[in-house]
């Protein structure tokens, strides 16, 4: 069996009635732990009272409290021990108590019963405040207690009904009344609160195997991406090298032929007829060769620049206090050096901004924690150079700020920290005329923008 709960058109949250018993179970047996061993420790402790109000009988009294929280903790051991529900320990504590409060406040002098009245309505109320179970319970003692003080009246007690109401009786019945309805609205809040913490628990645990499954599926996406990147790249570079083979072969038939068009003119009719079909062979592989591209201009044809002074610092700056504020990137710390004021290039503005998001993406997937981004600008060869290093922890920029120059870029540095974003970055980069490299190094990481000034 199931228990059910719908949020506005949200999916229902199931709950199992084993585990919803189990969590009321663990409840009941905490709130009576702290009942029990209060009145264990409590219990005792009014013999002062005993000593103090009812001085002539006060060794009775104090030893009638010791024998019965002996009773209490040998009924709650015995509970325990048999791994038994703790409401027979509740119920023995409370029926205990309420037959020593009918003897107590029915021999004690007239003056002093008000005292052991209040302080056995207390103890009511104090039980009442803390227990978690039916509020049946609660009413059942009540009426049980009425019994015993009733019964004590009648065998111990000597004075009128209305003295003996005035004197304390009143004031405890209606105490212990009116606390017995403490339990009936602990015993709905609780119990809504534990079916609502089981809840939000199934919910929690379905929302983590969700995310779980979000991170594994976008982990499957990255590395497909990747792939089909590396492949596209390389279908392209193939049908680059297939084209220009094509183009090697037909340009070879075609001097081939020319050369023999050339031997003269005796040649019979079935020679001219091959020169012909060598001709309209030579025409197809031509128009085929036109059909692959040529290098990645199919790939970027279709863009169109607007090109203007671009400062490329600016950009730079730009972008990175949108990343840092506007997107939040804690473990990221952006150090751009200013370092002169640098000459503007001609480039489209957007595409910039594009390449430059597109580098910090990958300097924010592909970089560790606490790594910083330093980016500064050099001027060489009349070529204005962005350099990007994902630095660790501990190492001076200045030392790594021109190692990109003597690299020799390696397999591992060509592929490692390489997204589809990069690739993006690099064709716009070319497209404006410029170039992008990326240069991994055992400390540090590096992208190397650069435009023709």
């Amino acid at each position: 069996m199931n228990i059910t709960t719908k949020t506005g058109t949200s999916s229902a949250v199931y709950v199992s009635e084993v585990a919803y018993e189990k969590q009321l179970t663990k409840k009941s047996t905490y709130y009576a732990n702290i009942i029990i061993w209060t009145v264990l420790f409590l219990y005792p402790l009014l013999g002062i009272l005993d000593y103090v109000y009812a001085y002539p009988i006060y060794q009775a009294l104090f030893l009638t409290k010791v024998i019965i929280v002996l009773l209490i903790y040998a009924v709650y051991d015995i509970s325990m021990r048999l791994g038994k529900s703790s409401d027979f320990a509740l119920h023995t504590t409370i029926l205990l108590i309420s037959l020593n409060a009918s003897i107590i406040c029915n021999i004690v002098p007239f003056d002093i019963a008000p005292v052991f009245f209040m302080v056995f309505a207390s103890l009511a109320m104090l039980f009442n405040l803390v227990v978690f179970w039916n509020p049946v319970n609660s009413f059942g003692h009540f009426f049980t207690t009425l019994i015993f003080i009733a019964v004590g009246y009648h065998l111990l007690n000597t004075v009128s009904v209305e003295t003996y109401i005035t004197q304390g009786a009143g004031l405890f019945i209606i105490i212990f009344f009116f606390s017995c309805f403490i339990p009936m609205a602990r015993y709905g809040i609780i119990r809504k609160n534990t079916l609502n913490n089981l809840r939000l628990k199934n919910t929690t645990a379905q929302l983590n195997l969700l995310h779980d499954e979000l991170v594994e599926k976008n982990q499957q996406v990255e590395i497909s991406n990747s792939r089909l990147t590396g492949l596209v790249m390389q279908q392209d570079s193939f049908m680059a090298f297939v084209r220009e083979d094509i183009l090697s072969f037909v340009s070879s038939i075609n001097s081939s032929a020319n050369a023999m068009s050339d031997l003269g003119s005796d040649r019979d009719n079935q020679q001219r007829h091959h020169i012909t079909m060598i001709n309209e062979n030579i025409l197809r592989l031509k128009q085929l060769a036109e059909l692959f591209p040529n290098d990645h201009s199919a790939l970027s044809s279709d863009i169109v620049l607007s090109l203007k002074k671009v400062d490329l610092l600016a950009s730079v700056q730009a972008v990175a206090d949108c990343l840092s504020k506007g997107f939040g990137y804690p473990d990221i710390n952006f150090n751009v050096n200013p370092q002169k004021k640098w000459a503007a290039v001609q480039l489209d503005q957007l595409y910039t901004d594009q390449i430059l998001f597109n580098l910090f993406a990958n300097c924010f997937k592909f970089c560790n924690n606490n790594e910083n981004i330093n980016c500064h600008m050099k001027e060489s060869n009349n070529r204005l150079h962005l350099i990007i290093n994902c630095i660790a922890p501990g190492i001076a920029a200045d030392l790594l700020a021109n190692e990109w120059e003597s690299a020799v870029p390696t397999a591992q540095s060509l592929h490692e920290g390489l997204g589809p974003g990069f690739y993006i970055a690099k064709l716009l980069a070319e497209k404006m005329g410029g170039e992008l490299i990326y240069h991994k190094f055992q400390n540090h990481s590096c992208y190397v923008l650069a435009f023709n000034q």
